[in-house]
């Protein structure tokens, strides 16, 4: 049996094996690889039974998987969405296991937090509140919240409900709250088991006071938030982003927040990051952002 580790660079590698330190076992002699190691030096990875990854894994094809890793049984991948990567693994007989549902959890309490609040007008509010002039900033800030509808009968929408969307939703519960979703992957079953509403992507960006995205990472999600969506966007409503930042178009937001200076976005990912300084996003003051923050980062 030989156990290897397989990331985009020696770096990623470092920092995952740090974290297995974490099950107290010991990978001091297991050595990290990338994709290129592998592919330059047949012979040497042909016993690798199990591999070790986090994000950003490296694709492989069956035919590269048949040729240079024949006896693989196993993937275990430190990170969440699989979609991008797993299908030639598993047609080749290969097991891969995500840590989805534990990475899932901090941003599940993150996104829960932000809801919570974007339905009170914390955000645009907290903020007014500094400017001068305090009695009249006081005033405006809590007209931030008299535009909202509070949490008592909101409506929230959750763009994608994988194991984020529905750890989400389960956090949620005991607030009284109308939950919308949008998932066409997603069965009627599950739906009635979440206790949610499904609705069209449209639908949600028309109705929702809070939206969430939580698409999977893939080449059909990038740009799916658009200005066609964000036209929609309710005038006090607040979008929250902690999927990717590709999935959003951000000059469309942009201009929608232009248009709804009462609506605004809690950013926590961007297309670039670091965001660039030049963005329009940056200079927008119903726009919030944080350093993707949301998922697992403390040791």
């Amino acid at each position: 049996m030989k156990i290897i580790i397989i990331t985009v660079s020696i770096d990623d590698g470092k920092k995952l094996k740090d974290a297995l330190k974490l099950l107290n076992n010991d990978f001091s002699s297991v050595k990290n690889y990338t994709k290129k190691d592998i592919l330059s030096n047949p012979s040497k990875f042909k016993d690798t039974s199990y591999i070790f990854s986090t994000w950003f894994m490296p694709v492989f094809s069956q035919k590269e998987l048949k040729e240079f890793l024949p006896n693989l049984k196993a993937v275990f991948y430190a990170a969440g969405t699989v979609k991008y990567f797993a299908e030639p693994f598993i047609n080749s007989g290969v097991r891969v296991f995500s840590s989805a549902i534990a990475n899932a959890i901090p941003v599940a309490e993150f996104v829960t937090a932000q809801i919570l609040l974007a339905n009170k007008g914390y955000f645009q509010a907290q903020k007014e509140y500094k400017k001068p002039f305090w009695r009249f900033s006081f005033s405006k800030a809590r007209n931030f919240s008299l535009n909202k509808k509070g949490n008592y009968n909101a409506k929230v929408g959750i763009i994608g409900c994988g194991a984020i969307g529905a750890k989400v939703v389960e956090f949620l519960k005991p607030y009284n709250l109308k939950i919308y979703v949008y998932d066409p992957f997603i069965s009627d079953k599950r739906i009635s088991e979440l206790g949610v509403n499904r609705t069209e992507l449209i639908d949600v960006f028309k109705n929702c006071d809070v939206i969430t995205n939580h698409l999977p990472d893939i080449v059909e999600t990038k740009g799916i938030i658009n200005w066609e969506l964000l036209y929609h966007l309710n005038k006090n409503a607040t979008l929250i982003n902690t999927g990717r930042g590709a999935q959003i178009i951000e000059k469309d937001l942009a201009r929608a927040l232009r248009k709804k200076p009462n609506a605004c976005a809690l950013l926590d990912v961007t297309n670039k990051e670091p965001i660039r300084p030049w963005s329009k996003l940056l200079r927008l003051k119903n726009v919030f952002i944080t350093p993707h923050i949301a998922g697992s980062l403390s040791r």
